[in-house]
Formats: C-alpha cells, sequence, structure tokens
C-alpha cells in the first residue's frame, strides 16, 4: 500500500502536533500551509511553509497527489477552511495517532484528527473535521458532532452527546447520559452534571452558564 502523502493546512502550534501524528501514523507529511504571509517561505519542523490560499493549495495538492489535514484549532475557522476545500473536490485526510485506541465500531468522520493517547470506546461517533485532543476519553455511545473540539485530559460517561462546534476546554468532565448543544464553550476543569444548550459558555464545577457564547 503506498504512504498517504499529506499537506497540513495550519502552521502553528496545533498544526505541528498534528503534522507529529500523521508522521507517527506513517504518513508522509509534504509541507505546512499558511494563509499568514509572514510564515511563507519558513519552515515548521523542517518543512515548507507553503501558501493557504485556496487556489495555491488546490494546485499544490493535486501536482504532488497529496491530501489536506485542515490544523486551524478554532472551531469556526476550522469548518470554514473545512467547506471551502470539499467544495473544491480537495480530499481531506483523518489523522489517528497510532497510541490512540478506538473501539471496532466507532465511526469516525472525514479530517477528524485524533491524538496520542485518547481513548473512544464503543458505539461511538466522530463527526467531520472534529478533534479528539492528547489524553482525552469519551465512554461508550457517546456523539461528538461535526467540527467539535475535545481538549486533553476530557473525560465523558456514556451516552453523551456533543452538538457541532462545540468546545470543551482542558480537563473537562461530563456525567454520562448528559447532551451539550452546538456551538458551546465549557471552560477549563469545569463539570458538567446537567444539560446544556446551545451557544452559551459555562465553567465552573459544577458548571454554570456565564454568558452567550461567540462561537
Amino acid at each position: 500500500m503506498s504512504t498517504r502523502r499529506l499537506v497540513v493546512l495550519g502552521a502553528g502550534g496545533h498544526g505541528k502536533v498534528v503534522a507529529d501524528a500523521a508522521r507517527a501514523g506513517g504518513a508522509q507529511v509534504l509541507a505546512f500551509a499558511d494563509s499568514d504571509t509572514a510564515r511563507l517561505g519558513s519552515e515548521v519542523l523542517g518543512l515548507p511553509v507553503i501558501d493557504g490560499q485556496i487556489d495555491e493549495l488546490c494546485r499544490y495538492c493535486e501536482h504532488e497527489g497529496a491530501e489536506v489535514v485542515v490544523a486551524i484549532g478554532q472551531n469556526r475557522g476550522r469548518r470554514s477552511a473545512f467547506e471551502a476545500l470539499c467544495s473544491r473536490g480537495l480530499r481531506l485526510a483523518t489523522v489517528v495517532h497510532p497510541s490512540a485506541v478506538l473501539a471496532s465500531d466507532v465511526t469516525v468522520g472525514a479530517g477528524v484528527v485524533i491524538f496520542a493517547g485518547a481513548v473512544i470506546n464503543v458505539s461511538s461517533q466522530i463527526g467531520d473535521n472534529a478533534i479528539v485532543n492528547t489524553g482525552a476519553r469519551l465512554d461508550h455511545d457517546n456523539v461528538l458532532g461535526a467540527h467539535a473540539h475535545v481538549s486533553p485530559g476530557v473525560c465523558t460517561g456514556g451516552e453523551v452527546r456533543i452538538g457541532e462546534g462545540t468546545h470543551l476546554g482542558v480537563g473537562v468532565n461530563v456525567r454520562n447520559g448528559l447532551c451539550i448543544g452546538a456551538w458551546t464553550v465549557v471552560g477549563v476543569g469545569a463539570a458538567v452534571v446537567s444539560d446544556l444548550p446551545d451557544r452559551v459558555v459555562a465553567y465552573g464545577v459544577p458548571a454554570r452558564i456565564i454568558r452567550a457564547s461567540a462561537l
């Protein structure tokens, strides 16, 4: 089987971790792509930073036979990039670090990134372009919406539903059977013990709604 050839869209810290995970899984990372002109022509992890504008990225990937993995940490920006690339017919890569543990029936969407030490248990579903970050643990029958981001050290009980575009901060714990709405932010170290609606910011132990979300 031929080695996958990837371009990582996003040359910041998150992009470096994505590239490392891709390499650990045996992919050949050709370059980073970034629309920040200050980064163009530089190197990150020994790889060139090329123009991340969609037209330029399409031309490069078509020439090199490469897939793209979107490595933008901010959820709305990642969704915009994902949708733009899909509309141009580019292949969106899914990256799973080899140390992550996924049950045999877990379903994983396009463009998902799952980092080192993550555990995803049986009958769970990971939506398109979502991030399951380092050491996060999702128990059985979880549903993680498209473009959502589960940060390092998050732990969810069974049958938890996390909406599209939602961000769970580092070390958040979620009680089993709960539903967290779309485009909601849960702050670092929070303990979620009741359902949360769409588009709110919540934090604390137990987590309480503080304000509307800007996501």
